[in-house]
């Protein structure tokens, strides 16, 4: 979760897209409309928790991450999300190395309140 969360914060958003499974397909959103949502944050960090366990099922991994995100827009307005990523990776005979690499499969993420 470092990693992605550092990549929007130096603005590197093709980066981040790509943390998603699929070439960024998992995020259910096209990179203009990704890129977008993130148009107006100055600045974000991320608290990652303690992973839960790696799971599996039909030949994939899974691991849930448990995370704080404190976010700052361009207008200076402070947000906290709060919620759980689940990464994915493939472990089957024949899979690509960039399936068997950890990527974002879903994220929830709802706004913590202040």
């Amino acid at each position: 979760m470092n990693a992605y969360y550092s990549a929007i914060e130096a603005r590197e958003y093709r980066r981040a897209y790509e943390l998603w499974g699929e070439a960024g397909a998992s995020s259910r959103k096209t990179f203009k409309q990704f890129a977008a949502g993130f148009a107006s944050t100055a600045h974000v960090t991320v608290n990652p928790g303690i992973p839960g366990a790696i799971e599996g099922a039909a030949g994939s991994r899974f691991i849930e991450i448990p995370v704080d995100v404190h976010a700052m827009s361009s207008q200076g307005e402070q947000q906290i999300f709060s919620g759980v990523y689940v990464l994915r990776r493939a472990d089957v005979d024949g899979a690509t190395p960039a399936q068997r690499r950890w990527h974002i499969y879903s994220a929830k993420l709802s706004r913590a309140m202040e």
